[in-house]
């Protein structure tokens, strides 16, 4: 009876232990827990609708969320939640913001330019430097914000940090399109021609005026036919050949989205000499947002199977490349201490 009960014991402790775990891992899901505020404001005469989320102890910098493609609200659908929690805990402060037409925004991201979302995040920087007077005050982009954050200057972000910035729309495009096509078991000289063969059909279909949309592929609206109309020749090699503002920027090894090569070497050639503390980091077995690649690679993360998911919900923070996180929280501290 005696070897029961302890059996029984030992079973007990081991569920109290695991559900402790999880709970602790599902604690960098909420950020309805930390201290927080309203950062709504209002720019390129939209309101846009945010949230400032507070560090328990004074901060020792804060920034700007720069969101990548996409109709997304301030947390990414909940996505932001550990990478915000983890710069909360490094004393961090965060502010973020609703899409135009996303959540409680007015607008349509949609009908933005690069140069609209520049405007954007500049009049944010102005609201947060006005918030904290004595600390450094930058901006954390991701993906498409690589045409955006190269637009600021010094004047405006003390520090700036780029996860999976593109340079070239159409490079970003066709390497995006071959990975796809690869994964899908195509072979390489099949793959260069489908690429060549996409991209002149791009080239009638984006060098028109305006298209009826009969002529769409059924997966494009007119309406994001117009974003990429106004933004296929994007690219950020002169912006970045004049940026002042002092830059971590990130790419994942196994990105499936940005050649990080290839983009890293241009940030290499064009601003790394700019400023004593840039660097220009490709992180080992990492994706496109620095989670692990292993379990997490994918070109969307709606691509992911249902266990993928449960899994990125149970590691949390946990779900990043090693150390990467502490890496970012790091450098952005070491802005804060005017380093």
């Amino acid at each position: 009876m005696m070897r029961i009960r302890n059996i029984l014991f030992v079973i007990f402790l081991v569920i109290v232990i695991v559900a402790s775990l999880l709970l602790w891992r599902l604690n960098d899901l909420d950020l309805d827990g930390r201290r927080h505020e309203d950062f709504s404001f209002t720019a390129n005469g939209l309101h846009l609708a945010g949230t400032l989320w507070l560090p328990d102890r004074p901060a020792l910098a804060a920034l700007v969320l720069v969101h990548g493609d996409g109709p997304q609200d301030r947390t990414s659908q909940g996505g932001y939640a550990p990478l915000v929690n983890s710069l909360l805990d490094a004393g961090i402060a965060v502010a973020s913001w609703d899409k135009p037409g996303i959540g409680a925004s007015q607008g349509n991201w949609l009908a933005q330019s690069m140069e609209d979302r520049a405007d954007v995040v500049r009049k944010a920087l102005v609201i947060l430097k006005g918030h904290f007077t004595h600390i450094s005050v930058g901006a954390m982009g991701f993906s498409q914000a690589g045409w955006v954050i190269p637009k600021l200057s010094h004047r405006e972000a003390d520090f700036a940090v780029l996860i999976g910035g593109a340079v070239s729309w159409q490079q970003q495009g066709d390497y995006y399109t071959d990975t796809r096509l690869r994964l899908a078991g195509v072979p390489t000289e099949e793959r260069k021609r489908e690429v060549a063969r996409l991209s002149r059909s791009d080239d009638g279909l984006f060098g028109k005026q305006q298209v009826n949309r009969v002529d769409l592929p059924p997966d494009l609206t007119p309406e994001r036919w117009a974003f990429i109309r106004k933004k296929r020749h994007a690219d950020a090699t002169k912006d970045l050949r004049g940026f002042d503002v002092p830059l971590l920027a990130l790419w994942g090894a196994n990105d499936l989205n940005v050649d990080a090569a290839h983009d890293a070497a241009i940030y290499r050639e064009t601003v790394l000499s700019n400023n004593a503390a840039n660097r220009i980091i490709v992180v080992p077995n990492a994706t496109h947002g620095l989670l692990k690649s292993a379990p997490y690679n994918a070109q969307l993360t709606r691509q992911w199977p249902w266990y993928v998911t449960l899994r990125f919900l149970l590691e949390g923070r946990h779900a990043w490349a090693p150390r990467v996180l502490d890496t970012i929280c790091n450098w952005i501290a070491a802005r804060g201490t005017g380093w």
